[in-house]
């Protein structure tokens, strides 16, 4: 039997840099199928530069059994593209979707997409092995934990199994990865790793604990460390982003990591995602962290009152995104914040303030996303229950682009403010003369992008007024 793992041509998120990142998640799949015998081959088209015609005939080349891919609510249109691809070239073939999307949208999806034959739930390890051993045997379906399908017209979902015990599973099958072509800015040797699952806050714009469960699940260190010298001496990558939706969230955890990577003489940059209220409490292992190589941490400062943290339930305060940011100063990190515009109550004011805010915070890159409500999370049952979803085209649920009106303002009028934020951030005469005079060479560098990325901003905002003149 011959599974193919489909990363298809997708579009990468302009706001968060120019780059091009490994599918860690097929990754992880194709290494649990190869460990158990299992013919598998993973096609990255954004890394191999595959067309959607070239892919076609990568598919029939590979004459596979199954064809999977995964699928963040905005990259579901092209994972819709793939099942009909595969279905053009065989309807025998067995398609899979997993991903959180289809997750939380089974029935909707399984209703509107006949050309996917199986939706997967949750994490796919469990999934997608005990899947091929039921279709090796021509087994029932109905027996496999954890997915979804069709049968005599109606929707058929599957207990979901336990959650997977992260230790258990083997190390990503990088080789089966075009690996010298995944890039990130200015870091041309990238790549990107989970050092844990899950994450124990409430958010209300997040899905993840829907996905993962409530838990926090933790790796090993010493297994981490195992997986940065592969990553390192194997295929030489120097820059590592830990994708984990809370990296500090355990100081002990996050400084046994460090110390693999200072006792393996691993010379690495790297950054996280994570918490200003954790980085507070854990901030006696950020000169330790200097010393294994963090250059940068990615922060949700979402919002600029404590009133509208407390909407988000971020469970966080504005000094203690004011501490964050200077002890990131203090100890030589780079701080990259995120921020939240165009939720229910935003105004043009209140987001002119969040610019101000970030500028005030001096934080080194920001990045402006618009509250988008994904499915599984509480923002998205209210906005549905509510009838505030302006739009169900899912490509568009990006973070750059509305999907509600505010209470004070348009989808087109945040658009605007959202392409003012960028631009004036990014093209302040203060805040430049920082970026761009930085004694970090990579920080001048992403200025530079994130500048050439302001000036498009101002273009399409010039462009949009003189078409409205000229309708008008």
């Amino acid at each position: 039997m011959k599974v193919l793992l489909v990363e298809p041509p997708k579009k990468p998120w302009e706001m968060m840099g120019d780059f091009i990142a490994p599918p860690l998640g097929l990754a992880q799949l194709a290494a649990v199928l190869e460990v158990n015998g299992v013919d598998v081959q993973i096609v990255d088209c954004n890394a191999s530069e595959l067309t959607w015609s070239q892919l076609e005939r990568a598919i029939a080349d590979a004459q596979p059994t199954l064809v999977g891919a995964s699928a963040m609510t905005t990259f579901l249109p092209t994972a819709s593209r793939v099942m009909r691809i595969a279905k053009g070239i065989d309807e025998n073939i067995i398609t899979v979707v997993g991903g959180p999307h289809v997750t939380f949208t089974v029935q909707e999806t399984l209703e509107n997409h006949p050309e996917m034959d199986i939706v997967g739930r949750g994490e796919g390890e469990h999934v997608i092995l005990d899947l091929v051993r039921c279709l090796e045997n021509e087994g029932d379906w109905a027996k496999v934990r954890g997915i979804a399908f069709r049968k005599d017209g109606e929707v058929v979902q599957t207990p979901l199994p336990k959650p997977v015990e992260v230790d258990e599973l083997p190390l990503p099958a990088y080789h089966l990865l075009p690996m010298d072509a995944y890039y990130f800015t200015v870091f041309d040797k990238f790549c990107t790793v989970l050092a844990s699952r899950g994450c124990p806050y409430k958010c209300t714009f997040c899905a993840e604990r829907g996905f993962w469960g409530p838990g926090w699940r933790p790796r090993d260190p010493a297994t981490v460390g195992d997986e940065l010298e592969l990553l390192h001496r194997r295929y030489g990558r120097e820059s590592i982003w830990f994708g984990d939706d809370c990296f500090n969230l355990d100081g002990d955890h996050m400084g046994l990591i460090c110390e693999e990577i200072l006792r393996r003489d691993l010379h690495l940059d790297w950054y996280y995602q994570g918490r200003a209220d954790l980085l507070i409490k854990h901030k006696e292992y950020l000169p330790l962290m200097r010393r294994a190589g963090n250059l940068m941490a990615q922060i949700g400062i979402e919002a600029a009152s404590d009133e509208e943290l407390k909407g988000l339930r971020k469970n966080l305060t504005i000094e203690q995104v004011k501490e964050a940011v200077s002890l990131l100063r203090e100890h030589g990190m780079v701080c990259q914040g995120m921020i939240i515009i165009g939720a229910r109550q935003d105004d043009a004011s209140s987001i002119m303030r969040k610019l101000d805010f970030l500028k005030w915070l001096d934080v080194d890159f920001p990045v402006f996303t618009i509250y988008t409500p994904f499915p599984g999370t509480e923002a998205f049952d209210e906005a549905r229950e509510k009838g505030w979803l302006e739009t169900t085209d899912y490509a568009l649920y990006d973070m750059s682009y509305p999907i509600i009106a505010t209470e004070h303002l348009s989808r087109e009028e945040v658009m605007g403010l959202y392409n003012r934020c960028f631009a004036s951030f990014y093209t302040d005469p203060i805040m430049m003369a920082r970026g761009l005079t930085s004694s970090m060479p990579w920080k001048r560098e992403i200025w530079r992008y994130m500048l050439k990325f302001a000036a498009r901003l101002y273009l399409r905002r010039y462009w949009s007024l003189i078409r409205e003149l000229l309708r008008w």
